[in-house]
């Protein structure tokens, strides 16, 4: 069986298809959350999610574009200020029903493997997220008390845990049958390699898991970007993000 692990997706329906044009023969995808705003197209990247039947969890970005919508208030459409204003005006009822019902955590099995999904976590032991202790390059210790807390039992022979929200893609092997998984973002990374253009993403084929990175055209991207109402401080950071060198 192949597993096709994404996360961040961040309404970039572009970089989705430049991941599905090499891994179409996926029987699985899993997506750690954060589906949209930092995009322009939500209702889209919510259909791609559903047209394949993926197992999605929610994070953060989903978490607060829900309490943007019920706060009521809004821009005028082309007129939007905020990546959040736009993917509110450019979503459908159904799209937000989605949205709502996605779960905070799935536990699933593949080839005799449990995964357990959290877009993000707190390790309690040092008070720290995965992505700090992998910035120190330390070992993450309490892989057995988060399971535990996650999922309760520990009766599993091979039990990974996969981590959204870091835009960082990473395998980490907490210890002979335990492994962290992050597949980063298919939309932008964090760090100094930020300006690197194109997505990340991870395969799972038969229980081995592969970082992989593709690459997909931006200049419409950009171009959205410098023609929209976005102020000076979310349009530079958002080139940056697409790929282009900001003066």
């Amino acid at each position: 069986m192949k597993l096709l692990v994404i996360s961040d997706l961040h309404a970039n329906i572009d970089a989705l298809n430049a991941v599905w044009e090499k891994e179409s023969d996926a029987d699985v995808v899993l997506c750690a959350g954060d589906v949209v705003d930092w995009g322009f197209y939500p209702h889209e990247t919510i259909a791609w999610l559903k047209e394949r039947n993926a197992v999605v969890i929610y994070g953060n970005h989903d978490h607060e574009f829900l309490k943007q919508y019920d706060s009521g208030v809004r821009e005028p459409l082309g007129q939007e200020t905020t990546y959040m204003s736009h993917c509110i005006n450019h979503t459908t009822e159904e799209d937000v029903a989605w949205l709502r019902a996605l779960p905070e955590t799935v536990i699933v099995e593949y080839d005799g493997i449990t995964y357990c999904m959290k877009h993000s976590v707190v390790l309690h032991e040092r008070k720290s997220t995965v992505q700090q202790y992998l910035g120190e390059y330390r070992s993450i210790p309490a892989f057995g008390e988060l399971w535990k807390e996650l999922v309760g039992s520990s009766d599993q022979k091979e039990k990974r845990i996969i981590l959204g929200h870091s835009h960082i893609c990473f395998l980490l092997r907490a210890f002979s049958n335990e492994m962290y998984i992050n597949p980063g973002s298919t939309h932008y990374r964090k760090g100094p390699d930020s300006i690197e253009k194109g997505a990340d993403y991870i395969t799972i084929t038969n229980g081995i898991p592969v970082m992989k990175h593709v690459d997909y055209p931006t200049a419409h991207l950009r171009e959205k970007i410098r023609k929209s109402n976005f102020p000076q401080n979310i349009q530079t950071p958002a080139l940056v993000y697409s790929g282009s060198v900001v003066d």
